[in-house]
């Protein structure tokens, strides 16, 4: 059971990886169709942070001070929505 888990998380990592090298490419016919998606994953991630309970600042501890990485979840979450729309439209018109 360990072998195959093991074998598992290797495959995983190599897909991963090829991936990552594919999306880095800047010519790349999967770049063009993943990052939208990746994207908006990203902006969903950002929005789950920032409602869920879990903090790597917690405000019990920090005060308002805690609720910098909150902030800071939203405020990369809106940002990449807006490049995205506006990458969006240019690829649209031109």
């Amino acid at each position: 059971m360990l072998e195959l888990l093991r074998l598992l998380v290797i495959v995983g990592g190599l897909i991963t990886m090829t991936f990552m090298v594919l999306l880095a490419l800047p010519q790349c016919r999967l770049r063009e169709m993943l990052m939208p998606f990746l994207a908006w994953g990203f902006v969903a991630l950002c929005g789950v942070y920032a409602i869920s309970p879990v903090d790597v600042l917690p405000e019990i501890l920090l005060g308002p001070f805690g609720l910098v990485d909150d902030l800071a979840a939203v405020v990369l979450g809106v940002g990449t929505a807006v490049t995205t729309i506006q990458n969006r439209k240019r690829n649209a018109h031109g």
